[in-house]
């Protein structure tokens, strides 16, 4: 009877809820959400639109226990929770409930690549109770769950956050509060994790007292050089260990501003890109061939090679082990020509400064005999086979002839909630090394499990022709 009841409350939610993703959108501010008295923490900052508080759709549903999916192709999510299922797709003016069309005023939105709902919807959605405290911005979220069992005894919202009332420290989270962190400290950076949400920043203070600190998407982070005197808005991942810090946050550990700085030397001089090679060198080069360049210059900038007369804006990537140190690499194709030509390094410094460098030695291309197709007019996929099932992520390899480009695709089609789906996991383009074999590693996965998935590979020319018939597969995705 409560989920029928859970129904029409949303019903009525819907006609009131979602907002136009025409409106004028502003970041909320510091913006507390909790489910069941636990904090929920987003990588996309809720944002306000006509006076209503729109958050991650995922964040809240999964903490709700629904499972949530976004299938790309139709720009859809769907989310199931027991016997209740909503449907919303980006810029459509109704929701499906339960399989039940439900008109509405504004569709849901995309903001920095995450779906945004009005709160009460999300929540009211799957039968849980919402209240808004708009002094201290802080929104509760009692589950249906919560509902039936104990009285919650969390402390009332139009009083939080009072310091002396929040709970203990030692149970909330333990990995922060083992020693509780301090609203104010300085010290120095010992570790960064970037990789997860919230990130965290463990600092040091100079008694030798180790503090963890969450960083959310509201925590503004400035990194300054000492010896340039050059400072700006930075993500976490740019503070390094060693850095000195001095760090804001609430009494729950999150960190609400980071003022770091670090002592560098000084940067290296304007138009200074020092070296620029490129191997092999002394003979010509045939298909086959994979042709590598390395150029060092100023650390963090932006670098790309031309082979003149062939190729323009090949792109380079920094070092992670060597900042300023730049690679980029090369398959000769067949049909490039070139007899003692140069290769330009072009890099773009953090100041924005254009800096160029020739490499010193000419370079030669002969491959302009055109390299027949893969035995059969078809490059081989040897895995997986046909049949065989596959999880995400997944590599394909297989052989065609050596320094061919290798064009492959996976597509997947399936049905959820009665409903067909279908779309792609990716296309690359991969070249077979000096023996012939070539892999494709697919990491994306389809918004639902056992779907079929055709794999397909083709030879294809540097422009993206298509120069063989296609090899093609089919699987299915567990």
């Amino acid at each position: 009877m409560r989920r029928l009841f859970v129904t029409a409350v949303l019903v009525a939610a819907l006609g009131a809820g979602l907002v136009s993703v025409a409106v004028a959108q502003t970041p909320a501010p510091y913006v507390k959400v909790f489910v069941d008295g636990s904090p929920v923490y987003f990588d996309q900052a809720p944002v306000m639109a006509n006076g209503r508080v729109l958050v991650p759709l995922r964040g809240v549903f999964e903490r709700l226990g629904a499972t949530v999916t976004w299938d790309p192709t139709s720009q859809t999510v769907l989310a199931q929770s027991g016997a209740t299922s909503v449907s919303l797709r980006i810029g459509s003016p109704q929701a499906f409930v339960n399989g039940q069309a439900q008109f509405l005023d504004v569709p849901a939105m995309l903001v920095g690549g995450r779906t945004l709902v009005p709160l009460r919807f999300v929540s009211q959605a799957l039968g849980a109770g919402v209240t808004w405290d708009a002094a201290t911005s802080t929104v509760q979220i009692t589950s249906q769950g919560a509902l039936t069992g104990p009285p919650v005894t969390y402390p009332p919202t139009q009083s939080y956050p009072p310091t002396q009332s929040y709970p203990p420290t030692q149970s909330y989270p333990p990995t922060a509060y083992q020693p509780p962190a301090p609203t104010t400290i300085s010290g120095t950076v010992v570790r960064v994790n970037a990789t997860t949400y919230p990130g965290q920043l463990l600092v040091q203070t100079p008694p030798g007292e180790v503090y963890t600190y969450n960083i959310v998407s509201g925590t503004t982070i400035v990194r300054q050089n000492v010896v340039t005197g050059v400072s700006g808005p930075v993500s976490l991942s740019a503070l390094r260990p060693g850095d000195s810090v001095t760090v804001t946050a609430d009494q729950s550990g999150t960190a609400q501003n980071v003022q770091a700085s670090f002592t560098s030397p000084a940067p290296v001089p304007a138009g200074a890109i020092t070296s620029a090679t490129v191997t092999p060198t002394g003979r010509p080069l045939v298909p086959g061939d994979v042709m590598t360049v390395v150029a060092i210059g100023p650390a963090h900038g932006t670098a790309t090679f031309a082979i003149t007369g062939l190729r323009n804006g090949l792109p380079m990537t920094e070092s992670a082990n060597q900042p300023g140190t730049y690679v980029g690499n090369y398959a000769v194709q067949p049909g490039d020509f070139v007899q003692n030509t140069t290769v330009v390094v072009s890099l773009t410094a953090p100041t924005g400064q254009l800096l160029t460098a020739t490499a010193p030695s000419p370079v030669t291309i002969s491959a302009s005999a055109i390299v027949p197709p893969a035995m059969g007019g078809a490059p081989v996929i040897s895995q997986p086979g046909p049949g065989t099932p596959i999880r995400t992520p997944f590599t394909v390899t297989g052989s065609a002839p050596p320094g061919s480009l290798v064009k492959v695709q996976a597509d997947y089609n399936g049905t959820v909630l009665l409903f067909p789906v279908q779309g792609t996991l990716g296309t690359q383009t991969v070249t077979a090394d000096a023996n012939g074999n070539w892999s494709a590693t697919f990491a994306q996965a389809p918004p639902v499990r056992g779907v079929n998935v055709t794999i397909s590979a083709t030879l294809v020319d540097y422009t993206g022709a298509a120069r063989s018939p296609s090899t093609t597969v089919n699987t299915t995705l567990q």
